[in-house]
């Protein structure tokens, strides 16, 4: 039988200049697989995407078209743990079950999907014992928190009086039925992501999306990256003034700068200045004698696999370091810049800038 490409799912993250991520597998759940299989859809996996094929009839129909609408689910997996230091995962953290879907998304092609949550729903039978208007009963399960009384379904007994999600107790109207007798409540509760999984992808897909095109429709899992403010420390045996030391971005023309440091950011460190910074107190320690100055960005940097190669490391208007490594992605620090201020999370680089 012939077949054709049907769409891709493809994960993007801005860390990357092309944009392409190879930092996840996109794998079908079980029940997708089989559903796949017996209407003979098939997959193939990319670095960065997956590819779903469709059988078509002696027609050059998509055999799969008859079951719209269809819904497809698939797991994102990560590849390694390398990703959670490149990608902002805020907004994922936000959600209580991640979920990538097309469902509310206007028609595109690509079509980025929506950041929602995976929504459930428990149902539990409980029994009459002593008839009332507001007959007290424990739910088994836990409801969702904020759960209120309107959002639970009831079948076979009156409607909930209240609901109270701390102990889990509940009061339903029995007040019209013997004792004895079963009735059943539906409640959200809390949804879980595939195993292992970032975050789950769930596709509809109606009659037109069924449909193959000249070139498979793409479906965009968009990531992006991580931003924090970057810490240099200097380290360094000059005894003449520092107060002039800073980063600057030296790219030519008058373009945004990729990072600035003001004189606020620029702290000389000692034992005691250093008692909220680890990685301070740590190199003063290891270099007795010597000064550690400690230059912090202004604003937030996003995380590039390209790095900037303009950064210069300045004393008045001279160059002391030409192309300055930029702070590596995985290196992180929760810093408290003072015992007043909160504690951030910035990237940071150490600079060695001694003379023997």
């Amino acid at each position: 039988m012939r077949s054709a490409p049907l769409f891709d799912i493809s994960v993007t993250h801005d860390y990357y200049a092309d944009l392409r991520c190879g930092d996840f597998d996109i794998v079908p759940a079980a029940v997708t697989a089989s559903a796949m299989a017996r209407l003979r859809l098939t997959h193939k996996s990319f670095a960065d995407r997956i590819r779903i094929y469709a059988e078509l009839d002696a027609s050059g129909a998509v055999i799969a078209s008859g079951a719209a609408p269809l819904s497809l689910d698939f797991a994102l997996q990560p590849r390694g743990s390398s990703y959670a230091a490149i990608t902002k995962l805020s907004d994922l953290a936000q959600q209580p079950a991640p979920l990538f879907t097309n469902d509310g998304v206007a028609a595109a092609d690509p079509l980025p999907l929506r950041l929602t949550t995976r929504r459930a729903r428990t149902n539990e039978s409980l029994v009459v014992s002593t008839p009332a208007s507001t007959e007290p009963f424990v739910l088994a399960g836990t409801p969702l928190d904020g759960t209120t009384a309107v959002d639970v379904t009831v079948t076979g007994a009156g409607p909930v009086k209240s609901l109270a999600t701390g102990p889990k107790r509940i009061t339903v109207d029995t007040s019209a039925m013997t004792r004895g007798t079963v009735f059943q409540v539906s409640y959200p509760v809390r949804a879980t992501t595939s195993r292992g999984a970032l975050a789950d992808i769930a596709l509809t897909l109606d009659a037109p999306l069924l449909k193959p095109t000249p070139a498979p429709r793409a479906f965009v899992v968009p990531l992006t990256s991580a931003n924090s403010r970057w810490a240099y420390y200097v380290v360094t045996d000059f005894s003449g003034d520092l107060s002039t030391l800073t980063v600057v971005d030296a790219t030519p023309g008058n373009g945004p700068r990729a990072i600035t440091v003001a004189d606020a950011g620029r702290v000389e460190l000692t034992a005691a200045t250093a008692s909220t910074d680890a990685v301070g107190a740590d190199l003063i320690g290891r270099y007795p004698g010597r000064r550690v100055v400690r230059l912090l960005s202004d604003a937030s940097v996003a995380t590039r696999d390209t790095p900037f190669g303009a950064l210069e490391l300045r004393l008045t208007n001279t160059a002391l370091i030409a192309r300055l490594p930029n702070p590596p992605p995985d290196r992180l620090l929760l810093l408290q810049t003072d015992a007043a201020s909160p504690r951030q999370m910035v990237r940071y680089q150490v600079i060695p800038l001694l003379s023997n």
